[in-house]
């Protein structure tokens, strides 16, 4: 049986290959070589060749006109005559290169008197005189004799130089025929000029041909038998155009190929040529997308312009467009188990219906992208269709035009089991049942058993491209994919990926789509794209035994290349060439390195494959392709390390020898024996200085230590100063308050001139401490750097003089006369007006102080320039008592006072003057001296006119001004009938009695000592308003505040915070955290019963909005608050339960999440009713709206909304709206 297998097997293969010798034959392509080409594009010094020889080590060398150039299939190196340089060529003109029995390589120059000796371990070249070698050596190397003896053989063909023409001739030698090689414009693989050099065969038969002005060309004898059909205008037996978009096969084994635009080439089994074009009776165009031929025979045409059908019974063409087909774009056909076609077109699926002869549209839901590029049935019957942009869509047939889909592939960033790309272009089922999809983002493999993906990609070991554009399968179980960088074949036992390309025989390295075909008839396979087509059989590519020698070719060090004998930082690093080098020494400085390596593998030495590793520093081998072949390493640590890199050939076969290099990283100079020596010297010494100077330190450190001390000391004193008057401040703030707010109660009411003057006295003196204490206050606020400008325009000069007016009444008492004296009439500038207030009134008060009676005062302005900045100088002058000169820095400091300060005081004033001037950007100093016998003193105050904003503390909060009282009248003010309660909290007695005793007569007042009593006495009593403190213990004002608004049962209550803290800052937080008011101790007590007035009133007026808001259709109406959420969603619950009887307090304290006494006092408070009569009230205004539809009677309407007694709902009803129901209802 085996034997019978074999035979048949051996049969088909003969039946094969009488097939395709002769095709392949008919179109001239029988032994003729394909040349590559080298010339100065790639390198080469010079396009003249004079001379090729292959070294010992593997290098190509070419003799030129224009030096010595030597090639490792990658680059070029040439070596040129140096002057000066006794080790170089004698001469750029070389004449022949030969190499003698001991592969000594030997130069002949146009200066034949001398020859060049190549010297590998040095890199260079000896000049030895022509007359010291043997006569016979100096014959054999010279170009004569090269030239006589060029032949070269191989395979019973023959390669010489034409004696007449110098041009290359084949000569077969069993036949005695020739075959001369020149110039074919139309072929790009032709020789590329008519006269020949050189020639030479190496070793890997490559065979070298030197030319007279176009550089090398180089065929492979052993090429890759991928044959190449293309277009030949001389030759009307050739496709009909070199640029193939599609192949077919017919029932009759004819080969249909189309191209881009010039039609349909078809090719017999006898191979004639047969050629379909657009026309009257022809295709529809010329621009071929697809070809299908069917099982009954029938060729399918996609073209630019639609669809044509090509009956072979006939031999006529018909154009399936318009009706039958409303997309003019068919990508893809494919035919089913049923023998029906099927078409992937840009407006989805079509089916041929053999009985009507057209084409119905197949009815696809769920088909995610009308652009349908491919279609393909699996062996199941399953419709597989690939979008340009949507994956693949899979559908079962469920009727003529129906299709139901069954699942749905997309690529997912987040899940590798996922197709590469939803841009499908090609689908395949191989004959194990896999699906190989091609996209334009690789290749995927689909195991329909466990539902999971295999992925190419793009790699050194995979593909070269992952625009994928055709797959088929061989009768070897290979899988082929062509792509836009050549073909590869994938091994599916081993998923191993074997790339082919030009260099391996391929017409180009861009495949069309769909330009990959398998034939029916033979196991040959067609493989189409833009320079004709290739026709190959699978079992003749055979994997070649050659591996390539690595060799390493260049050393870069801090990215600088490194030759033989080259100084890298003071030494040399190579004294031999890098591949002959054993090993490195690198310092420390050079631990930057490059390793350049090369395969010599000059039969496709683009498709060699890489893997080095450094040892000790690699964990693993790094894979790199042919465009890689550089390793980069950084930052070596001092240490050995090991360079290992191998090569395989283009069909994947290593070669097991690898090329090292032995790299040793010396250690720096610092980490080296004589430096560590060095470094115990130097310790030996510090610590000897160390201990000379140890006493000397110890006396430094004390009296450093002692200042320091003294200085921690000061500060110390001084912060503690600030912390107690601050405390003081605060503590003082809430008794003041107790103060204040009664004597401006009693100025109000009392008659008494002479009582009412008293008062005032006690009210300005209460004021004056209130402006210490404020002050004091600032000054913490500055040094804590919490106050901030608050920005203004405004004049400048009328600023400061309606201050200094305001001076007028005690420069008038106290007989000083005071004089304001300006240069400018105006000045618009940006400034704080508060704090520049702060410091004119500083200023002049001091000045005031310290000047005798008959004194005077003058306040002078003017502007001044430096460079680009503007600034104004406001002057205080007066001829007081003066200020000692040592003095005048001083005074400048907190807590400082001059010596001749009579009235004493705090010593704060000058120093929160000068920082608060500092924060305008300006200055202020102080002059004090004699002038004209008297004494004189000037404060000088410098301020920008334009402050950069970005160079200070700047805040954009407006500035809050006072309130004006306006006065109400709080008697008779109720709530439901009963009058509202206030609850006070706060940590002081005094103040709680007195406000208790203030609002008694008005309200009812509840009181707690702290937030936490508060916050538990809210929830139980449920007062009115609030009026708390800020600063508390337990918890503070703000937190009260924050729990009051968050719960349920207290967040309507308005809350009114009191505190001593000035800045707006605390003012915006108490109100971001809930607060409805804010008012800074001490207090306006008109002013505050003003507030909590205004506040009760708006809350009854919220409170008849709810209740006017009550009733069906109206829960709408409501912005969304917490209160009125809670509202909200009451009325929706009563709405919901209209008609039920049993709806009552507890169902909806449920539902709600509150108790029924809770529940009942949030109602009361919200809308001044219980929540009986919000439910009745509900009930009876939906009442209202069924009478005056007049659709039912009063009865019905009574059970409708929930009322159980209609004699009832008549009197709740007329007691509600004033009429009775029945009468309501005949009113409508």
């Amino acid at each position: 049986m085996l034997k019978d297998n074999h035979s048949f097997r051996m049969k088909s293969l003969l039946v094969i290959i009488l097939w395709l010798c002769p095709f392949v034959h008919s179109m001239g392509q029988a032994p003729d070589l394909k040349f590559e080409h080298l010339n100065t594009e790639n390198g080469l010094s010079q396009n003249t060749i004079t001379g090729i020889v292959k070294d010992k080590y593997g290098f190509m060398w070419f003799g030129t006109w224009a030096g010595l150039c030597r090639y490792d299939g990658y680059r070029f190196k040439v070596y040129h005559y140096e002057q000066g340089n006794p080790r170089s060529v004698i001469n750029n003109r070389i004449m022949n290169i030969s190499k003698d029995a001991d592969q000594n390589l030997w130069i002949v120059t146009l200066n034949n008197t001398i020859v060049c000796k190549y010297h590998y371990e040095t890199d260079d070249f000896e000049r030895i005189p022509a007359k010291r070698l043997d006569r016979f050596f100096r014959r054999q190397i010279s170009r004569n004799w090269h030239l006589a003896h060029a032949a070269v053989n191989y395979k019973g063909y023959q390669w010489d130089i034409g004696i007449a023409q110098k041009d290359l001739i084949q000569t077969d030698l069993v036949t005695k025929t020739a075959k001369h090689y020149t110039i074919d414009p139309e072929n790009r693989w032709s020789l590329n000029d008519p006269f020949v050099t050189d020639l030479y065969l190496d070793d890997e038969h490559i065979l070298w041909v030197g030319t007279f002005s176009n550089g090398i060309n180089k065929a492979n004898l052993d090429a890759k038998p991928f044959r190449h059909a293309d277009h030949d205008p001389r030759n009307p037996n050739s496709v009909i155009d070199n640029n193939i978009h599609t192949i077919a096969e017919d029932k009759q084994g004819n080969t249909w190929i189309g191209t881009r635009d010039k039609g349909i080439t078809i090719i017999s089994r006898n191979h004639a040529f047969r050629h379909l074009t657009e026309g009257k009776n022809g295709l529809n165009s010329n621009f071929i997308k697809t070809i299908f031929c069917d099982s009954r025979g029938y060729t399918w045409i996609g073209t630019l312009r639609g669809l044509d059908g090509f009956d072979p019974a006939t031999g006529k063409i018909k154009h399936y467009t318009g009706s039958d087909l409303k997309s003019a774009h068919v990508y893809g056909i494919t035919e089913d188990h049923l023998h029906q076609v099927w078409f992937a077109s840009w407006n989805g699926i079509y089916k041929y219906i053999p009985a009507r002869d057209s084409l119905i549209h197949q009815n696809a839901p769920g088909l995610p992208d009308k652009s349908v590029m491919t279609i393909m049935e699996d062996k199941k019957g399953t419709i597989w269709v690939g979008c340009e942009g949507g994956g693949i869509a899979v559908f079962k047939p469920s009727g003529p035009a129906d299709l139901q889909l069954v699942s749905h592939l997309q690529h997912n960033d987040a899940q590798s089991n996922s197709i590469s790309d939803d841009r499908v272009y090609s689908l395949f089922q191989d004959i194990d049942q896999h699906i190989w999809i091609g996209t334009g983002g690789g290749l995927d493999r689909l195991d329909l058993l466990n539902h999971s993906f295999k992925h190419f990609a793009a790699s050194p070991n995979g593909l070269t491209n992952t625009n994928i554009t055709g797959i088929v399968e061989d009768d070897n179980g290979s899988v082929w994919v062509s792509h836009n960088r050549g073909v590869s074949r994938i091994d599916k036992h081993t998923l191993t990926v074997r790339n082919f390309s030009t260099q391996d025989g391929l017409q180009g390295n861009d495949f069309s789509d769909g330009g990959i075909f398998k034939s029916r008839s033979a196991a040959v396979l067609y493989l189409g794209g833009n320079n004709g087509f290739n026709i190959f059989c699978p079992d003749s590519i055979k994997s070649s035994p050659g591996v390539p020698k690595v060799v390493l070719t260049e050393l870069q060090v801090l990215n600088k290349p490194v030759n033989v004998k080259d100084t890298v930082n003071g030494r040399v690093l190579l004294q031999k060439p890098l591949y002959m080098t054993p090993a490195i020494n690198l310092h420390y400085p050079d631990k930057s390195i490059a390793i350049e390596f090369a395969g010599l593998h000059y039969a496709n030495p683009s498709g060699v494959k890489y893997a080095y590793m450094l040892q000790g520093f690699d964990k693993d081998w790094i894979y790199a392709d042919a465009s890689s072949r550089i390793a980069t390493y950084s930052n070596l640590s001092r240490g050995n390390y090991v360079f290992r890199v191998k090569a395989s050939n283009s069909d994947g076969v290593w070669n097991p020898v690898a090329a090292t290099l032995q790299i040793t990283v010396l250690p720096p100079w610092w980490a080296s024996t004589w430096a560590f020596i060095g470094y115990a010297l130097f310790i030996t010494g510090l610590l000897y200085i160390f201990y000379a100077y140890s006493l000397r330190y110890e006396r430094l450190k004390n009296k450093l230590s002692y200042e320091q001390l003294l200085h921690e000391k000061e500060l110390e004193m001084r912060q503690s100063k600030i912390e107690f008057f601050t405390n003081i401040s605060h503590e003082i703030k809430t008794p003041l308050s107790l103060i204040l707010a009664p004597i401006e109660r009693l100025v109000s009411e009392v008659r008494d001139p002479h009582t009412t003057s008293q008062l005032q006295t006690m009210k300005n003196s209460g004021d004056r401490l209130l402006k210490l204490i404020n002050q004091l206050l600032d000054i913490r606020r500055f040094e804590t750097g919490n106050d901030k400008l608050r920005l203004q325009q405004g004049d400048l000069v009328s600023f400061v003089k309606r201050i200094a007016d305001s001076f007028e009444p005690l420069s008038a008492q106290k007989h000083i006369q005071l004089r304001y004296d300006t240069r400018i009439e105006a000045m618009v500038s940006s400034f704080d007006p508060d704090k520049i207030e702060k410091v004119l009134y500083n200023l002049l008060s001091n000045a005031f102080k310290f000047t005798p009676q008959g004194g005077e005062i003058i306040v002078s302005m003017r502007h001044t320039s430096e460079g680009d900045n503007n600034y104004v100088i406001i002057e205080v002058t007066d001829n007081g008592s003066g200020i000692p000169e040592k003095e005048l820095e001083t005074i400048f400091r907190p807590f400082e006072q001059a010596s001749t300060n009579k009235a004493g005081g705090t010593g704060l004033g000058l120093a929160y003057a000068k920082a608060l001037i500092e924060m305008h950007g300006g200055s202020i100093r102080a002059e004090s001296g004699m002038t004209n016998g008297q004494s004189r003193t000037t404060f000088t105050v410098k301020l920008p006119v334009d402050i950069d904003e970005a160079a200070v503390a700047i805040t954009t909060e407006p500035i809050v001004q006072n309130e004006e009282i306006i006065a109400v009248a709080g008697n008779g003010l109720k709530i439901d009938g009963k009058t509202p309660t206030l609850l006070l909290v706060d940590d002081s007695f005094e103040l709680r009695k007195y406000l208790r005793d203030y609002f008694a007569a008005t309200y009812n007042v509840l009181e707690a000592a702290n937030g936490a009593e508060g916050l538990a006495l809210a929830g139980k009593q449920t007062p009115d308003l609030i009026i708390s403190d800020m600063m508390m213990p337990e918890m503070d004002g703000l937190e009260l505040c924050r729990r009051l608004k968050t719960g349920p049962m207290t967040s309507h209550i308005p809350v009114i915070l009191l505190t001593a803290r000035t800045p707006v800052e605390y003012q915006v937080e108490g109100l971001t955290n809930g607060a409805d008011d804010y008012l800074t101790k001490p207090f306006n007590l008109q002013l505050l019963s003003a507030k909590v007035k205004n506040m009760l009133d708006t809350r009854i007026k919220l409170r008849e909005k709810y209740q006017n808001a009550i009733g069906i259709g109206t829960v709408d109406i409501f912005p969304e608050s917490p209160d009125e959420k809670l509202l909200k969603k009451v009325i929706g619950l009563v709405e919901k339960n209209i008609a039920g009887t049993e709806l009552d307090v507890e169902s909806i304290g449920r539902d709600i999440g509150l108790s029924r006494t809770q529940l009942y006092r949030k109602m009361k408070a919200l809308t001044g009713l219980s929540m009986g009569e919000v439910i009745k009230d509900i009930r009876l205004k939906h009442a209202r709206q069924l009478l005056a539809g007049k659709k039912f009677n009063v009865n019905e309407v009574a059970y409708m909304t929930g009322f159980s007694d209609p004699d009832y709902f008549r009197k709740c009803f007329k007691a509600q709206f004033g009429v009775s129901p029945s009468e309501y209802g005949k009113i409508g």
